[in-house]
């Protein structure tokens, strides 16, 4: 599924938000820069809300320190609605989700509103058992290998800092 702001439909971004609202039992995702913009991030805060287990691999520290800034409040949120957020000891390139035993989605789509909407990515859905297996069991040995991310409040500066940085970074 290409994705760009030369395809009349944002499709992978609708797809996500679909199956977020549509998930039973879990999504599990990994990305270098977590990012999203407010509807993506509600739609799997709601899920937690609902019971669905949400997982979120990131790198401890990615190649983009304005990104690691910029995801904090996202994190913060998500690990409030109940999600767990993992810190992968190394930079992470792989960009994948699995949603339930259904589907899963794996390309160059990072979950970042900049590769969301402004990007040309290129995402592959897959929907068959097999498939969805694998690659929810290489997620899973990626959790074992990461470190559990604990949310902090911050100080009020570095709250200000992380929204310039979101505001302002998005648009770099």
């Amino acid at each position: 599924m290409p994705s760009g702001p030369d395809q009349p439909d944002d499709t992978v971004y609708a797809l996500l938000l679909t199956a977020a609202f549509h998930a039973q039992r879990r999504i599990v995702a990994i990305t270098p820069y977590f990012v999203p913009d407010e509807a993506l991030l509600d739609a799997w805060c709601i899920a937690c809300r609902r019971g669905v287990q949400v997982h979120l691999i990131v790198p401890a520290r990615s190649n983009h320190r304005l990104a690691d800034w910029a995801r904090e409040r996202a994190l913060r949120q998500l690990a409030a609605a109940g999600a767990q957020v993992w810190l992968a000891p190394g930079m992470v390139h792989a960009k994948a989700v699995v949603i339930d035993d259904s589907m899963a989605l794996t390309g160059s789509l990072n979950l970042d509103a900049r590769s969301l909407f402004l990007n040309y990515e290129s995402m592959t859905a897959f929907y068959e058992r097999e498939q969805v297996q694998w690659l929810s069991g290489w997620c899973a040995r990626q959790i074992a290998a990461a470190q559990p991310h604990h949310a902090r409040q911050p100080s009020w500066l570095r709250d200000i800092a992380e929204g310039v940085v979101r505001a302002v970074g998005f648009q770099l």
